[in-house]
């Protein structure tokens, strides 16, 4: 395995999105939640459009709205007002103060802050918490696990010591990682509950961001996980993460609380389904139930229908890095050859590929995936995709050239069928146009 970045004086159509953006995005997953961004304007602004264009759903967000001026005297200032507006107005049950490159550099405390508003006001009965996350510094995804683990930190204190709760061995808790969909987490909502377990997972946008067609406007976030259930999750007798970047939030957990945790770095593809179901099996007792045998017979099947379109073909994958280790090992199994490998930041993930990672751009992408059959990653790659003479298959954040994209399954037996089908057909219209287009200019 090797790291590597190509020296260039800038980033050209980065692939990295700001930290700020999956710390909203956590929050989406909670129910009647409000993330206040404390940063200016745009800081909220960008987010909230790339959100809403992805999913195509209203999106719950506020702002401090700060200003040169108010970073030079006083931001907290504006920070109070915005929760003063908020909590008189919304009467949210969640509060999350996401903190900016800008209150960041400025050295704001808005920490400390928000400790003497909630004791000012006795705050009870809700959840506050804070947590900075600079966009000079990791990505999209690891803002959504730092959010996660800021929550989570507060929902321990309110509960108290690990002596106090009652531990149910039939609960158990999901931490889904910033790249799975609503239809991922609702597929990994489903395998865990056939095993007669209870699951509460921790934020859920299966139930938030899923397409639903509630009446009405609300400014705070409608479906995913209430607060009572999330309280009720420290309850659980076992913390199951998907993703590497969610093993922080699981530790914390088991830190605090003594819960056991296990860390799955995908759940993609033939061995990584095999793997999370066998697990399942063991810890319940209970026998894989029918309905995933015959998936696992259906995935077999259309690898093996496929592999005609796969033969000799190479990829290119740029997507943030548990996504990236997750879509490689499901093209390994395929027999792909993966001609490059984009992500946007280093983590412990990447650094275990058994691959050559690039910390990169959509630039790289194109430079060093040139000859690449298929382009696999987000919408912002179109351009580059035609210019390769790629076949394109959207993934990742943000997807706008596609309806339903958001609930597209890739977990389990039944997603990386699906995904595999969606692969061959798109290499097979490319085939198909290379004929087209040869036949016209003999």
């Amino acid at each position: 395995m090797t790291i590597n970045k190509r020296k260039k004086p800038t980033s050209v159509n980065p692939i990295k999105i700001g930290q700020s953006l999956g710390a909203v995005l956590a929050m989406q997953g909670c129910y009647r939640a409000m993330p206040i961004v404390h940063g200016s304007q745009g800081c909220s602004a960008f987010s909230k459009a790339l959100l809403t264009r992805h999913f195509r759903e209203p999106i719950a967000v506020q702002t401090s709205a700060l200003q040169e001026m108010d970073v030079i005297f006083d931001a907290n200032r504006n920070l109070e007002e915005a929760l003063n507006t908020v909590l008189s107005k919304h009467r949210p049950d969640i509060i999350g103060i996401i903190g900016t490159e800008l209150t960041d550099v400025a050295g704001v405390d808005y920490q400390s802050m928000l400790k003497s508003y909630k004791r000012e006001r006795n705050m009870r009965g809700g959840l506050a918490f804070s947590v900075t996350l600079p966009d000079f510094r990791g990505s999209l995804e690891s803002g959504f696990s730092s959010t996660v683990e800021a929550m989570i930190d507060e929902m321990i204190q309110q509960v108290g010591p690990r002596g106090s709760r009652n531990v149910n061995t039939r609960q158990i808790t999901l931490l889904p990682g910033s790249f799975l969909t609503p239809g991922d987490v609702m597929e990994l909502k489903e395998i865990i509950s056939a095993f007669g377990f209870e699951v509460i997972a921790v934020p859920d946008i299966s139930t938030s961001l899923s397409g639903h067609l509630l009446t009405g406007f609300s400014p705070l976030t409608r479906g995913g996980v209430p607060l009572d259930s999330m309280l009720q999750s420290l309850q659980s007798g076992l913390t199951i993460a998907i993703g590497g970047s969610m093993e922080r939030p699981a530790r914390r957990l088991h830190n605090a609380l003594g819960t056991p945790y296990k860390v799955f770095q995908g759940a993609m593809g033939l061995k990584a389904a095999d793997e999370l179901l066998h697990f399942l099996h063991q810890i319940s007792g209970e026998s894989v139930p029918l309905r995933y045998c015959w998936q696992r017979e259906n995935l077999l099947d259309s690898m093996l229908d496929a592999h005609f379109q796969f033969a000799g073909m190479s990829t290119l994958i740029a997507l943030e890095p548990d996504h990236l280790y997750s879509v490689s090992q499901w093209l390994e199994e395929l027999g792909v050859e993966q001609k490059a490998l984009i992500t946007s930041y280093e983590t412990p993930v990447v650094v275990e590929m058994e691959r050559e990672i690039w910390i990169g751009d959509l630039d790289d992408a194109e430079f060093l995936g040139k000859g690449a059959d298929l382009w696999i990653g987000n919408s912002h790659g179109i351009s580059g995709a035609e210019r390769i003479d790629a076949a394109f298959m959207p993934a990742g954040f943000p997807v706008w050239n596609e309806l339903g994209a958001y609930m597209s399954t890739s977990v389990g037996y039944r997603g990386a069928m699906e995904w595999t089908n969606k692969a061959g057909n798109l290499l097979m219209q490319r085939e198909a146009r290379h004929r087209e287009s040869s036949i016209r200019h003999r």
